[in-house]
């Protein structure tokens, strides 16, 4: 062992640092040994990167990504000035998630959450018969993070059809949740445009008939168009459904059947009613 230099159990002694931690930071780049033997494959340090070490655990207890934490250590000029802003990003986000925080209390039956918009119940939902329609579909599978812009993009590819086959369609269109859809995995969701004309399906869109049916749904207005505030137009529906013992017929969806305006109902959360 060369002058100065540490044995890995030694270095992850001093440093606070797990064996399992030192060998992932030096796969990422962020804290390589100065020498491996290349015999044995045992890492040594030196005393002097003790300090990164030390910072790299610190930014790992705020939650730093590390591909974060890399672009900070290679900017020593900087390293203030970017471990600021980092956190100044943090808590807006942990700000703008505290309705996600209020949905979780309420459904606790907790006190404490702020009020927020997205707050629905069943003397919300309005129940209407709705007539057979032929519908333009695509299907796909979804994480939420993606779902606004999958299905805003859905809609303008099948509006490019529409428009090339000389169909008459509105403004109205329908996503529909086959399966459930969130951060921890995708599900499937149909976005739905109804249509007057003969037109030929191409690529992954396909045409079908929505029957005819009650449909049971609640308003749900620009502010509350969002999540997780839209969550709770989904509690009142299943709320209403459970209370007064009736069966869905089909899967819930989101109904769009207007221009977007910060005014104003802009969105209905449904179900089918068996």
């Amino acid at each position: 062992m060369a002058d100065g230099e540490v044995t890995i159990g030694e270095f992850a002694r001093r440093s606070g640092l797990s064996l399992k931690a030192l060998r992932l930071y030096d796969a990422r780049g962020l804290l390589e040994p100065v020498r491996v033997d290349p015999d044995s494959g045992y890492r040594y340090y030196h005393p002097g990167q003790l300090e990164r070490a030390r910072t790299i655990s610190l930014l790992r207890r705020l939650e730093m990504p590390l591909g974060t934490i890399a672009d900070v250590l290679a900017e020593p000029l900087g390293q203030a000035a970017a471990i600021r802003s980092w956190w100044a990003d943090r808590r807006r986000d942990l700000a703008d998630r505290g309705p996600e925080l209020d949905l979780v209390l309420q459904s606790l039956g907790a006190s404490g959450g702020s009020a927020h918009p997205g707050h629905f119940g069943v003397d919300d939902v309005v129940v209407r018969p709705v007539e057979a329609r032929t519908v333009a579909t695509v299907r796909r599978h979804v994480a939420q993070e993606d779902l606004v812009a999958t299905f805003a993009s859905d809609a303008l590819e099948i509006r490019t059809l529409l428009d090339a086959g000389g169909a008459s369609y509105g403004t109205e269109f329908w996503v529909l949740f086959h399966g459930a859809v969130g951060h921890d995995g995708d599900g499937p969701i149909e976005t739905c445009i109804p249509y007057e004309g003969a037109i030929v399906p191409t690529g992954s869109i396909v045409l079908r008939q929505e029957p005819a049916q009650t449909l049971a749904y609640v308003p749900v207005t620009a502010s509350d168009c969002r999540y997780p505030e839209i969550i709770g137009a989904y509690v009142a529906l299943e709320t209403w459904f459970s209370a007064g013992g009736r069966r869905a017929a089909g899967p819930p969806r989101e109904i769009y059947p207007v221009p977007w305006s910060d005014e104003g109902v802009v969105a209905h959360v449904a179900q089918p009613v068996a």
